[in-house]
């Protein structure tokens, strides 16, 4: 309904004038929500709920724009403009206080392809929007001269482990050991001899197994065979060992006197006192050796130093030694020096040839991850200059990809990670996604007094999605389902409603978005109540508004960043707000 009349061309015009102050009114509400935003005191009422903000908004603007218009009206027609208000009936319906904000999609992972090798790309393996996975070949670039490159360094590396084996061998040749068990038979040097490489230490003999190569009679020797055991007699001593025959000799000699002989040769375990050069006598099968003969080792030895040095110490002749045991030591600062030197060499080599393998390694280019080529600017053909830093393709996993979101202080607190937020983009306007909080940023970053934090979002299933596409997050914080709502404009200070009969009715209220606040009492499902409507413009009025010179025209635009909002009002009611 409406109060008051039209009937004359000066209630027209002030109705005009009204209404274009109603307008500029709203404007300036506009403004000053943007001007509080960045005055830290006054910043709290930019985060009050929509509808309800800007009606404070619009009581300071009317403070400063009221009696101007009130004044212009008086002054100019004499009249006073009623407001319009309509008729709403209480329902019931849904409220939600939720924080948006935009952002730019950005995979997890993303990695440029470059290389750090010059030359030509043989081969290329891909095409864009291929998927890869981690570890496939991507390009092959000509490697000739580095492949001649790594031979080079795999010989010098090969002569080096030579030098140094030489070294350690020398180094080794300080302590001379013995190569076989047995007895010092003879020595070729003495303490503080200088000695070169090659040069003989000692004889050794090995007296364990000692052997004598006895005479028989040709007749005798005829029945013996080899593994017979035997009777062995030791000269002087009368000592009788047991043996046995180790060797038959085919041929035969003739001893003085004519007597025809052949050799049979024996061994014998050593007791331990049996030296080379003791003389024994031997009985096989009851059948005596023509004559006797002298015991020798089984084996004997002459040790040779490997390296040069000085004789520092030296084991005593007829000493028993067992394999490995030292027989005399050298000293040498040569033998140390060149054994380090070679050390240092040997590595020195040994990381040429790595460096040189890494190197030909980075000829084969392959991808670091398993994902989606997004981008590729180089083919087989093109050739890689000395400016390797130029991106060769792109390669981004898109099974995860995320936005980040900037949320004001006053409503970080109202944030958790795991939310649950609603995604929409603009380059794809009739898909809707789904995501959730993922992190939440310490770190705030200030602008003209007021920090937000970063938020970033997860993207749950983000088909469709390219690296760089705008997208809007709407996270909702708080909501009430299913309860009695009015139209924002229709509750007054005091929280207070207008019945239909004129009346005033106290309510208390809950949750309120940018169109609707919950009545939690006072009020009841199919009560009617008045709601105040902005009066309607006519063309003149339009004019009038639009001028300049009246302070009219649009508002000027704004916006971005993080917001507050609500959800909608429910159907079949007045249109909320100013």
């Amino acid at each position: 309904m409406v109060d008051g009349t039209n009937s004359s061309k000066g209630k027209g015009a002030v109705k005009a004038v009204f209404s274009g102050i109603a307008k500029e009114v709203q404007q300036a509400g506009i403004r000053l929500e943007g001007l509080f935003s960045k005055i830290p005191l006054l910043k709290k009422l930019t985060v009050m709920p929509g509808k309800k903000k800007r009606v404070v908004y619009t009581a300071l603007a009317l403070a400063v724009l009221v009696p101007a218009g009130y004044v212009v009206n008086n002054l100019a027609f004499g009249r006073t403009a009623e407001a319009e208000v309509a008729k709403y009936t209480v329902k019931k319906g849904n409220v939600e206080v939720a924080i948006s904000g935009s952002g730019t999609v950005t995979p997890v992972e993303q990695y440029n392809i470059s290389t750090l090798v010059e030359g030509d790309v043989l081969q290329d393996t891909f095409e864009e929007g291929d998927d890869v996975q981690e570890g496939d070949v991507l390009y092959v670039i000509d490697s000739e001269e580095m492949e001649n490159s790594l031979e080079k360094a795999d010989i010098a590396l090969e002569k080096q482990q030579i030098s140094y084996s030489d070294s350690v061998k020398a180094y080794a040749g300080l302590k001379v050991t013995s190569p076989i068990k047995g007895m010092i038979d003879e020595l070729y040097v003495a303490k503080g001899d200088s000695v070169q490489k090659g040069t003989k230490m000692a004889k050794l003999v090995n007296n364990d197994t000692m052997t004598a190569r006895v005479p028989f009679s040709e007749i005798d020797a005829e029945g013996l065979y080899v593994g017979e055991v035997v009777t062995v007699t030791v000269e002087n001593t009368f000592e009788q060992l047991t043996g046995k025959i180790s060797k038959l000799y085919n041929s035969k000699r003739v001893l003085n006197g004519y007597i025809t002989v052949t050799d049979v040769e024996i061994q014998v375990s050593n007791p331990g006192y049996l030296q080379t050069g003791t003389y024994v006598s031997v009985t096989a099968d009851g059948k005596a050796c023509y004559s006797s003969a002298a015991l020798e080792g089984s084996g004997e030895k002459i040790v040779l130093a490997e390296t040069a040095g000085t004789v520092n110490s030296i084991n005593v002749e007829g000493a028993y030694l067992k394999q490995g045991d030292v027989i005399a030591t050298l000293d040498s600062d040569n033998a140390d020096d060149d054994l380090r030197n070679s050390q240092l060499s040997l590595r020195e080599s040994q990381i040429s040839y790595n460096n040189t393998q890494k190197q030909l390694d980075n000829y084969t280019i392959t991808s670091p991850i398993s994902g989606t080529v997004i981008s590729k600017t180089i083919k087989a053909g093109d050739t890689m200059d000395e400016n390797t830093s130029t991106t060769m393709a792109v390669i981004a996993d898109m099974s995860k990809i995320t936005f980040e979101i900037s949320v004001d202080e006053l409503d970080i607190a109202s944030m958790s990670t795991g939310q649950t937020v609603d995604i929409t983009a603009d380059a794809l306007p009739d898909q809707a996604f789904t995501g959730y909080v993922e992190k939440i940023g310490l770190l705030g970053t200030a602008t003209e007094g007021v920090t937000s934090y970063p938020v970033t979002i997860v993207i749950n299933e983000p088909e469709g999605l390219w690296p760089g596409m705008n997208v809007t997050g709407n996270i909702v914080i708080d909501s009430a389902e299913d309860v009695l709502v009015v139209p924002v404009d229709a509750v007054a200070r005091g929280n207070k409603v207008t019945m239909e009969d004129g009346t005033e009715q106290e309510v208390s209220i809950g949750l309120s978005d940018d169109n609707n606040v919950e009545i939690k009492s006072g009020l009841a499902a199919g009560d009617v109540i008045q709601v105040k409507m902005q009066v309607k413009e006519s063309s003149s009025q339009n004019d009038m508004m639009g001028n300049p010179s009246m302070g009219g025209g649009p508002p000027s635009g704004g916006g971005g960043g993080e917001n507050r909002s609500g959800g909608g009002a429910p159907g079949g009611g007045a249109p909320g707000g100013m």
